[in-house]
């Protein structure tokens, strides 16, 4: 039976032309050989199964080939070429770093070079995995890889160059090896297959070239592999077979069910890859991976960087006309979310399916929402049903009012003998009037984001100088700094009779300066979380108690005088004593900076007091400091 040689093995390159996707580091190499320019020490580096140890070889083959043709590759038929080729040249030494990686091989080594070439020009040492070397056994050869003698050359390979300590790496010329292409492998493996006479679909070679994640040393290994399953005869469905690899149909399939917006549809499907045994995070990586080539399918600049045959090329194209950029960018955005909370997902699969049910809804047509404020979300709903809520809303007041004709009744009505018409007339117009009121103050309580406080939308005192007719026809404007100053010092009045929908009795007493002093610590307590600055400037000894139930704050800013911050603080005080007769003033005054007295200054005032203090300084002789 005849030994069976891997692909890997079989098909390795033997000359710089043959090597597959690294052009530029095989033509600086053939260009420093045929200048002579051949550096003492070499770092090939990338990532496994590119290139590196392949290289090497066939750069010690060529620099000691004896009649190099015109393309400056071996010629195969010189002495060093047959016994190179025949694995028995003694010019060409390989060490293995991972299994000799201590001072003593390193010291072998060095007794090795001392030896010059019986045949060809150098000797050629090939350390493999250099990054396995102990700290001492790259300290012991640090000599010899800078001043080896003419005849010697040293081609080290790594996978992890990070590992290797400055001083090596200084004493090389560095080499980065790149990944292979799936392009560049899928077109390798059809050449092998032409070779090995076997018929492979162009879809299942580019699987394969995927699956080999840039190594043409794992993508020969996936060949054999599924030319043993499937025989000569290697289709795209037996490849994903034997590889476990999820069609790209299934993609297809589920994108199409996104767009409709059917999510049992999608559930079905992922249960049944689910069912096939595959993995939840593997199958999410997949969908984000085909949302992202339909994302650059939608421009046909981008369509390039497709790595896929022209057949799913064709579909993707096809399918990308259908989807929205919003759609395809916010699916990926949350098929990204999941692969980030995978890991510490207690139900995994049941966090893949509700982002399924996310994104089966992104075509959906959302019912729209306007944040009003931190305290609360409104949802716009038809004009109809607005109109429905507001008279329901009406006809529960009028109830009220009905039930409690005293509670309403207003405070300065004196007339008992009102006929039962004009009592309802009244109740209706007190019933409407207060209903204004309060849309009025949950508007100002509630402020729309991004709108500028101003006049028109400040609750002002029942006897302010300014009517509501001056206000509306007042446009809103931003304060600037010049009117920050003038303000500064001015009193301002804040007195709500109602605020929102909270009911408090008339109490016509007075306030006690404890009772308001326990009711401002508490209001600091709960709002020093979130409002510490304002917490701070609320401090009890600028807090001052009027008559008539007044209260009277000095802040030392413009900043902190804020109207919405005092409504707010109002509300609060009224609510804590039960007391509706209460208003707050306010006014801004800059703090009075004192000027640091020198001791001359001092030594004035003193002596203003004491003539007689500056003959004693002067007999004494003293002077300031």
């Amino acid at each position: 039976m005849e030994n069976f040689v891997v692909s890997a093995r079989k098909y390795r390159p033997i000359t710089f032309d043959s090597v597959v996707g690294q052009s530029s580091i095989t033509s600086t190499l053939k260009n420093a050989i045929k200048n002579n320019h051949l550096a003492q020490a070499f770092l090939f580096t990338g990532p496994r199964g590119v290139g590196k140890t392949t290289c090497a070889r066939i750069f010690a083959k060529t620099i000691n080939c004896e009649h190099l043709n015109d393309n400056l590759e071996p010629c195969d038929q010189c002495e060093s070429c047959v016994s190179f080729n025949k694995s028995n040249s003694f010019n060409i030494h390989e060490l293995d770093a991972a299994s000799n990686n201590s001072v003593e091989d390193i010291r072998r080594l060095v007794e090795q070079v001392r030896i010059p070439p019986q045949v060809g020009k150098y000797k050629v040492y090939i350390i493999d995995e250099v990054h396995m070397l102990s700290q001492a056994a790259f300290n012991a050869f640090l000599k010899t890889l800078e001043e080896p003698p003419a005849y010697a050359k040293f081609i080290l390979a790594t996978t992890e160059k990070h590992k290797i300590i400055p001083t090596i790496l200084s004493r090389c010329q560095i080499y980065d090896f790149n990944r292979i292409t799936v392009k560049d492998i899928a077109n390798y493996l059809a050449y092998v297959a032409k070779n090995e006479n076997v018929s492979v679909e162009e879809d299942a070679l580019m699987v394969m070239a995927q699956k080999a994640d840039g190594a043409m040393r794992d993508a020969l290994s996936i060949f054999d592999q599924i030319v043993s399953f499937a025989g000569n005869n290697i289709t795209y469905e037996a490849t994903i077979e034997n590889l476990n690899v999820l069609s790209s149909e299934y993609y297809f399939q589920m994108v199409s069910l996104f767009l409709r917006g059917d999510i049992a549809g999608s559930l079905l499907v992922f249960d049944k890859i689910i069912s096939k045994g595959f993995d939840g995070l593997h199958f999410i990586n997949g969908l984000a991976s085909h949302l992202r080539n339909l994302l650059v399918s939608k421009d046909h600049q981008t369509i390039s960087l497709l790595e896929t045959s022209d057949s799913i090329k064709t579909q993707y194209s096809n399918q990308a006309q259908k989807c929205s950029l919003r759609f395809l960018v916010f699916a990926l955005d949350l098929c990204t979310a999941v692969d980030l909370a995978y890991k510490s997902s207690s139900d995994k699969r049941l966090l893949i399916e509700l982002n399924l049910m996310k994104i089966c809804k992104l075509n959906q047509p959302f019912e729209e929402i306007e944040i009003t404020s931190s305290r609360e979300i409104k949802k716009k709903i038809n004009p109809t049903a607005k109109q429905d809520s507001e008279a329901g809303i009406r006809k529960e007041k009028a109830i009220n009012t009905t039930a409690n004709p005293i509670e309403n009744t207003p405070a300065d009505s004196k007339s008992t003998n009102a006929t039962p018409q004009s009592q309802n007339a009244d109740n209706k117009s007190n019933t409407e009037g207060k209903q204004a009121r309060l849309e009025e103050d949950r508007e100002l309580i509630q402020p729309k984001a991004k709108t500028t406080l101003t006049e028109e939308n400040i609750p002002t005192s029942e006897h302010s100088n300014i009517t509501k007719e001056k206000r509306k026809g007042r446009r809103s404007r931003g304060i600037s700094l010049k009117q920050s100053i003038q303000d500064t010092g001015k009193i301002e009045k804040i007195n709500v009779e109602e605020a929102l929908d909270i009911k408090y009795d008339k109490v016509q007493k007075e306030i006690s300066d404890k009772e308001l002093q326990n009711t401002i610590d508490k209001y600091i307590l709960k709002i020093k979380k979130d409002k510490p600055a304002y917490a701070s400037a609320l401090e009890y000894k600028n807090i001052h108690l009027l008559a008539n139930n007044e209260i009277h704050i000095v802040f030392s800013n413009e900043a902190m005088n804020d109207k919405e911050l005092r409504y707010d603080l109002l509300l609060y005080l009224k609510q804590e004593l039960n007391n509706n007769e209460i208003q707050i003033s306010s006014e801004v005054k800059a703090p009075t900076i004192k000027a640091q007295q020198t001791s001359m200054d001092v030594y004035k005032k003193m002596k203003d007091k004491n003539p007689e203090l500056d003959k004693l300084r002067q007999q004494l002789d003293l002077d300031f400091m």
